[in-house]
């Protein structure tokens, strides 16, 4: 199967550590599906610089296909991360999009139609298009920690949609299922931080816990059970072995620095 990620990238930059990785909610799906056997595509934009080349070269290393990757003048986006001594990450300083924002035009709309599943998200700002390529093609959206107002939406264009609900209790977990379920959305997925994650698929509800892990860094490792999630249920795998998988995929990227690793180091000073 076909899988394209489109939208935002961006290069995370660990400045206590002076390194800095590729990332990005569209870009970690794309990576993240190739790695679980799919035919994986990113579909964006990158600057003309050494964070846009960092971009490209890892999704290159990774066999991501990049035929509609698009290369403008100017930075690329980039966040500055701290990470602490369990792991845990938080975004700090300076955060900028750079020339990342973009729109599909009838070209790029006419390529999704190759592909079996497009995931996008918030961050990357392409609700206005959502309705053009779900003519085309199935769609997965990562929503974040976006409030149910705001997915009220969307969430009728998507068929998996994903929803970050750290310390959720459980009647906020209800809601979310609802409101996703109401609007005709087949995978539910609600990852819940070092608890683990509320999934559901055509009405089946599990809650799978997370895998024990001794952490270095936790940097997209929700991304990686989505999308590991959305592939294996995408290849017929059962929900409870799907989620059991995601989970175990999911901790393992809990042991790579980065979102997906491709360290390179920062060798300049840059405003943090």
């Amino acid at each position: 199967m076909r899988i394209c990620g489109v939208g935002d990238n961006v290069v995370d930059r660990y400045y206590n550590q002076r390194l800095m990785f590729p990332g990005g909610n569209a870009v970690n799906f794309a990576v993240h599906a190739q790695r679980s056997g799919m035919d994986a595509a990113y579909l964006g934009v990158i600057g003309n610089d050494s964070d846009g080349d960092l971009i490209r070269s890892s999704l290159q290393a990774e066999g991501v296909e990049l035929k509609h990757l698009r290369v403008h003048d100017g930075p690329n986006a980039f966040a500055t991360v701290h990470m602490d001594d369990d792991g845990n990450n938080r975004k700090w300083g300076l955060c900028e999009k750079g020339v990342s924002m973009f729109q599909l035009d009838t070209a790029d709309l006419e390529y999704l139609t190759g592909f079996d599943l497009v995931h996008t998200g918030e961050t990357s700002r392409m609700d206005a298009q959502l309705p053009e390529i779900r003519e085309r093609v199935s769609i997965s959206f990562d929503f974040s920690s976006r409030d149910l107002d705001y997915a009220a939406s969307v969430l009728p264009y998507v068929n998996f949609a994903a929803f970050s609900r750290s310390g959720a209790s459980e009647a906020g977990i209800a809601r979310v299922l609802d409101a996703a379920h109401s609007a005709g959305v087949e995978l539910v997925t609600i990852t819940q931080g070092a608890q683990g994650a509320t999934v559901s698929y055509k009405g089946e509800v599990l809650f799978i816990p997370a895998m024990p892990v001794d952490a270095i860094d936790t940097l997209g490792a929700g991304d990686a059970f989505v999308a590991r999630l959305a592939c294996r249920i995408l290849s017929g795998v059962p929900l409870a072995e799907a989620g059991k998988d995601a989970a175990q995929y999911s901790a393992s990227i809990c042991r790579t620095r980065g979102a997906f690793g491709h360290a390179r180091p920062i060798t300049r000073d840059i405003a943090s």
